[in-house]
């Protein structure tokens, strides 16, 4: 491990040092963190929301987040050390991961708050079993990380995200819809505000699980910092890089001031023959030094026989060979007969609607501006109340009553959404872009009649009758082509 390619100063920091610093970190990749995680959690989001549900597809992505951080880790454990990262490789780290650790971290482990803390010592020390339970103990033996306080800390800033997005988004509808429409009820809504919240939500996680990780990993860092002293094995480091060249020059000044003016040798010359006697003499002699004879057997290679099994090791080589091939075969024909039952059954992704909603049958809905008209106040025959009105001089009531039909049979044959807090102007706009060309004078003359009756208080200018039976006739027609077909 080289310490000196730290991109922070190793010292002793307390918790909260410990997640400021992780705060700058994660700042300085926080884009590239955001967009792997995406990488990981939305196409899993869509896939299981198409097939399944959509709530329950946001909870697989929560139960699988010990899953996910484990490549925000592999990133950050190279940053940490000023080494290149790559999304890709990192993404492709998930392959080391082993299946047991991961099924005890997704089911016991799931809501341990240390998981951040301790998973560099799976993932990245690669240490046995009996070695990994004693570095845990170790790691925990003098010191707590404050991790539960961490882990709370990231669960609070998750929800203030997500409900932050949802009052943005709610903060953006247009004031046409109100808080009497389905879109604000809990069992009512409809799927696209489910889709948007669950989505809302994938979102505030990703945010979110780079701080989480990094966290740990930091916490995890510093606390091998105190254990292995980091600091002082680099600040010798340093020293010895600073005064390096300086002991450098000094032993080269000393060895030339020896070797400037070497003495004369007084050595009297060996006799060579003569000292290869002598040990050759003291050799001879039985107890200057002692022998020990030693037995060791000599193998001669043998010939390969017929017991040799390498071929066994072979055959079973190829087999794993060809059961890989076919697992990503199986793949690649699920992804095939995905694409295809989506393109089949759902269209191609045109209608997201859930069967048991897509029959609900939706009630019209009447602008607030005939607040004066209560629903059980309605006559079963609109249209034979309308003239009576009419005759009676009730020119008001009497448009209103012919509104309410008028309405009610456009959102029920030509799929007109209306809302409570619309205008004239807003309800002629939506009834002009669904209905035909033929039946906007109709409605352009009922509307006219009403904004002068209802705001203008004047007598409406028109024949009340002959506006009547175009209305009877444009219903009649449509109901008659409906049961034609």
């Amino acid at each position: 491990m080289e310490l000196n390619r730290l991109i922070f100063n190793p010292r002793k920091r307390d918790a909260y040092e410990t997640f400021d610093l992780t705060v700058l970190l994660v700042k300085s990749h926080f884009f590239s963190l955001f967009f792997m995680y995406l990488c990981m959690a939305l196409p899993l989001f869509i896939i299981v929301g198409v097939l399944l549900n959509w709530s329950w597809s946001a909870f697989l992505i929560w139960w699988l987040k010990p899953l996910f951080e484990r490549p925000i880790l592999d990133y950050m454990s190279k940053a940490v050390f000023n080494q290149p990262v790559s999304i890709s490789h990192s993404l492709k780290s998930l392959k080391q991961l082993k299946l047991a650790e991961m099924l005890v971290h997704l089911s016991v482990l799931r809501f341990s708050p240390n998981r951040a803390f301790l998973a560099p010592v799976e993932q990245l020390e690669q240490l046995s079993k009996e070695r990994k339970a004693k570095r845990k103990q170790l790691l925990f033996a003098s010191t707590k990380p404050k991790q539960t306080l961490w882990m709370l800390f990231c669960v609070h800033f998750e929800f203030i995200l997500l409900m932050g997005f949802s009052a943005l988004t709610i903060a953006l509808v247009p004031y046409s819809f109100t808080a009497e429409e389905a879109m604000y009820q809990i069992f009512e809504a409809p799927e696209w505000l489910e889709i948007a919240f669950n989505a809302l939500y994938i979102v505030s996680i990703a945010l979110v699980a780079p701080l989480f990780v990094t966290g740990g990993f930091l916490a995890y860092l510093h606390r091998r910092v105190e254990l292995e002293g980091w600091d002082i094995e680099l600040a010798f480091k340093n020293i010895r890089a600073r005064l390096g060249g300086v002991l450098c020059s000094l032993a080269l000044l000393f060895l030339s001031s020896v070797t400037i003016a070497p003495s004369a040798s007084y050595a009297d010359e060996i006799d060579k023959q003569q000292v290869k006697e002598q040990v050759t003499a003291l050799y001879n002699e039985p107890n200057v030094i002692e022998t020990e004879t030693t037995w060791t057997p000599i193998f001669e290679p043998k010939k390969a026989s017929s017991s040799d099994l390498s071929w066994l090791f072979n055959i079973f080589e190829a087999i794993g060979q060809v059961f890989g091939v076919l697992g990503w075969v199986l793949v690649a024909l699920l992804v095939i007969w995905l694409v295809y039952y989506l393109m089949k059954k759902r269209g191609f992704f045109a209608n997201l609607s859930l069967p048991e909603r897509a029959r609900h049958k939706e009630e019209p809905v009447i602008p607030s501006l005939f607040a004066e008209i209560k629903a059980q106040d309605l006559p079963t025959d609109l249209i034979a109340s309308a003239l009576r009105c009419f005759n009676a001089g009730q020119h008001r009531l009497a448009l209103a009553y012919l509104l309410h039909y008028s309405l009610s049979w456009a959102q029920q044959q030509h799929q007109v959404r209306l809302h409570r807090s619309m205008t004239e102007r807003e309800c002629k706009r939506a009834i002009d872009a669904k209905v035909p060309t033929h039946i906007h004078d109709i409605f352009t003359r009922l509307f006219t009649a009403w904004v002068s009756v209802a705001w203008g208080h004047q007598t409406p200018d028109l024949d009340f009758i002959a506006l009547t039976e175009e209305i009877k006739a444009m219903t009649a027609s449509k109901e008659e082509s409906t049961h034609e077909a």
